[in-house]
């Protein structure tokens, strides 16, 4: 049996101007990089790294932090509401415009396959060009797609909208889940990549479908009628799905690049401004005295990054337990997104009972995440997702033999769905503590998209075992799935409570 044992967050050394907070941080400059000779036998390029470090736990958390953290929640959680909106405008689509159902499914289709390119894509982008600058992009671009999709005068041009659609949000979370571990502490990172997965996954998820409610049955109506009167109101859902753009205007000005980003370029001097920007406790601080974490001094060069070698040494085998994992949950969580209202139904449920019941069991990955935001930042990563896919297979498991009333159907549901999106969280919290800094965010992009064909490939044999063999079938290869987590985490590194410095330090 797997247990749990709290490990203590490596010691910070704080002082009073080390404290938390922009007021904590106005009473004392952060101490300047001391002029100390490196450890011996290493050079100015792992000082730099082992100083950033410190830097990054000396000033701890923030307001800016915090500021930066809800920017990139708040576009994950548009990026999901986004997903869905095909769903939501579907019956719109085949009343208004004739479209076929195959045609619902070649849209989907369309924008599911542009997230694979863009995943893939903006990772290998942000390595190259900045976390910052691809966040940006990956905004604009979504929204530029959403309003193409709402000024769509025919199928044709509303299928190249998502097209553009899908290249910004596949790029959106793998570039957010890069920024937030690079600009965070090694004591705030687990919870700061958590939060994230309760706006975009948990969040998100429910919360798209009441936004669609809200545009398209009550408000959409009644707004201008400068898209066509009150019958279009679905493009309402995509011309509001563009507010994420107005972030761009305020990030692309006031937030700082990734300090960890700059030290990879050899970028020093912008290092210590970013620095700087982050201790002051404000995005946008006047009259910046920018202190000198790392020295001018230092001799650095750019860290060039060969792709291959996530799939090579020890990052090939980060790479191959984290591709096992993700696929292997996405799969199944994918499934049971696919065929809940077909297994409820098939239970002898009317169609809108239960719908009402996934509504329900949905809320299991609400406070799946949040419980695992809460692990994330007291417990070692392994046990945290050992302990999640086991009881996420032992709920699917038991589901076909204890569910016999509404209320064991609801309870079981409820339970895989939190367990499984409380691996789901842990495992996401795990990916970007993988890989260095040169390859993270083209790493992360590959195990998206791993992630994602998981549950493109997995729904189909679902759907063939459901109809030759029944549910226990269907639910014994989420099962399966799940078992391939518990299975795979072992090989992977602990990674809890280690700089992202400490971990990837080649000596």
């Amino acid at each position: 049996m797997t247990h749990f044992r709290s490990e203590p967050e490596p010691p910070l050394n704080l002082t009073a101007a080390d404290a938390t907070g922009p007021a904590a941080t106005r009473e004392a400059a952060p101490p300047a990089a001391p002029a100390v000779p490196a450890p011996d036998g290493a050079d100015d390029q792992r000082r730099a790294q082992h100083l950033l470090a410190q830097a990054m736990d000396r000033i701890g958390t923030n307001r800016c932090h915090k500021v930066i953290l809800s920017i990139v929640v708040f576009g994950a959680f548009f990026d999901v509401i986004e997903q869905n909106t095909v769903g939501i405008v579907a019956p719109f689509l085949k009343e208004q415009w004739g479209v076929t159902s195959t045609g619902i499914g070649f849209l989907a289709s369309a924008t599911f396959g542009a997230m694979y390119v863009g995943a893939a894509l903006a990772g290998w982008l942000s390595d190259l060009k900045g976390r910052k600058t691809m966040f940006n992009f990956n905004l604009a671009l979504y929204s530029l797609g959403a309003l193409i999709c709402a000024l769509a005068p025919n199928f044709e041009v509303l299928v190249a909208g998502r097209i553009v659609v899908g290249l910004g949000l596949g790029g959106e979370f793998v570039v957010g889940l890069t920024l937030l571990a690079e600009m965070t502490s090694t004591q705030f990172r687990g919870t700061a990549i958590s939060l994230l997965q309760v706006g975009a996954g948990g969040l998100g998820n429910p919360a798209a479908y009441l936004f669609g409610l809200l545009t398209v049955g009550w408000i959409g109506p009644h707004l201008p009628a400068l898209l066509g009167g009150p019958e279009a109101g679905w493009r309402w859902v995509f011309v509001l799905l563009c507010l994420p753009a107005l972030l761009v205007l305020y990030t692309r000005r006031h937030m700082p690049e990734t300090p960890r980003y700059l030290i990879s370029k050899a970028r020093t001097a912008d290092a210590n401004r970013a620095l700087s920007v982050l201790a002051s406790g404000k995005m946008n601080p006047r009259g910046l005295a920018v202190t000198s974490y790392l020295p001018e001094g230092l001799r650095l060069s750019e860290e060039k990054a060969q792709w291959t070698e996530i799939l090579r040494g020890r990052l090939g085998r980060n790479s191959a337990v984290l591709g096992s994992c993700t696929a292997a949950l996405f799969g199944a969580q994918f499934v049971l997104l696919t065929f809940w209202p077909t297994l409820l139904v098939d239970r002898g449920y009317p169609v809108a009972t239960s719908l009402t019941f996934t509504m329900i069991i949905f809320m299991g990955a609400v406070t799946g995440t949040l419980f695992a935001t809460y692990l994330n930042t007291r417990f070692r990563r392994k046990p945290t997702i050992a302990v999640a896919a086991a009881l996420s297979c032992a709920s699917a498991l038991a589901f076909p033999f204890l569910a016999d009333g509404a209320t064991e159907i609801l309870v079981l549901g409820f339970l895989f769905e939190f367990f499984s999106w409380w691996a789901n969280c842990s495992i996401s919290t795990w990916c970007p503590e993988l890989y260095p800094t040169r390859v993270r965010a083209f790493g992360i992009g590959v195990i998206s998209n791993l992630g994602m064909i998981g549950g493109a490939l997995l729904p189909p044999v679902a759907g063939a075992l459901l109809g030759s063999m029944g549910p226990t079938a269907l639910l014994g290869l989420v099962a399966v799935m799940c078992a391939v987590v518990l299975v795979a985490v072992p090989f992977g590194p602990e990674t809890f409570g280690r700089s992202l410095e400490e971990l990837h330090d080649e000596n």
